[in-house]
């Protein structure tokens, strides 16, 4: 039977080798950022990626996500302005993703986002056109920009191959290159190269993140149509909800 648990030793080796990481790049980290929310497995039938190690180079959708701000930046704002304000506010985190995994192919309906990478290389995979969402017309203002056509032989997560379909532009960033903004509705994943000798470090500056964990009944929201409202919209069933939580076996 395939592994759908990590274990609280492996679970803290990897949470305390990424804050070193993390660390060592300067990213500003505070204790409370290495939790048991930081470490994603994008569902159960990746928790293999820890049977095998994670510089076994393999495809599986798990990550590092460590948040240093997220402020919804509404104090000031013209009332008139409260329907539209979940469109703003500002993000700031570092991703760590280990050689060969991915995070799973996804779009945000608010969010817009941009990438700089701090360590390693960054393999870069979206759809240019924005994803049709509800009948609404939208503002557009800057295209996206197609990419280059996919290297060969990138290997996907087994059994979820068929989410990464439409995402047909790619790009490599490497450390220096131009900051790439993703603008909201637009499908797209990234993944660190199986050949890399580093994990892929990448900070992503953003509006703000309406994330799963803000269900929580105390958690405070500047506004009451904010509560519970998430925007990382996945393609795989799975990964949706892996996102939520995480199966640490103590």
């Amino acid at each position: 039977m395939t592994r759908n648990y990590i274990t609280r030793q492996e679970y803290d080796d990897w949470m305390h080798n990424c804050e070193a990481l993390a660390r060592a790049l300067h990213y500003p980290m505070t204790p409370d950022m290495v939790n048991d929310s930081a470490g994603i497995v994008y569902g159960a039938d990746q928790y293999e990626a820890f049977e095998k190690g994670l510089w076994s180079n393999d495809p599986y959708e798990v990550m590092v996500i460590f948040q240093s701000l997220n402020e919804a930046a509404v104090s000031g704002l013209p009332v008139k302005g409260a329907p539209y304000a979940e469109y703003s506010g500002l993000c700031d985190k570092i991703m760590i993703v280990h050689p060969g995994k991915f995070c799973p192919p996804h779009f945000h309906e608010r969010k817009t986002e941009c990438y700089e990478v701090m360590l390693g290389s960054m393999d870069l995979f979206y759809d240019p056109d924005p994803v049709k969402v509800g009948d609404e017309e939208v503002m557009s203002f800057h295209e996206m920009e197609k990419g280059d056509p996919w290297p060969e032989n990138v290997a996907l997560p087994k059994g979820r191959e068929d989410t990464y379909k439409k995402l047909t532009s790619y790009k490599r960033l490497e450390v220096g290159d131009p900051k790439f903004v993703m603008q909201r509705k637009h499908l797209h994943t990234f993944r660190c190269p199986p050949d890399a000798k580093v994990p892929l470090c990448v900070r992503e500056v953003s509006t703000y993140s309406h994330e799963p964990t803000e269900d929580q009944a105390d958690y405070p929201v500047p506004m009451p149509s904010w509560k519970g409202l998430h925007d990382n919209t996945f393609l795989s069933p799975s990964a949706n909800t892996g996102r939520l939580a995480q199966n640490i076996k103590e």
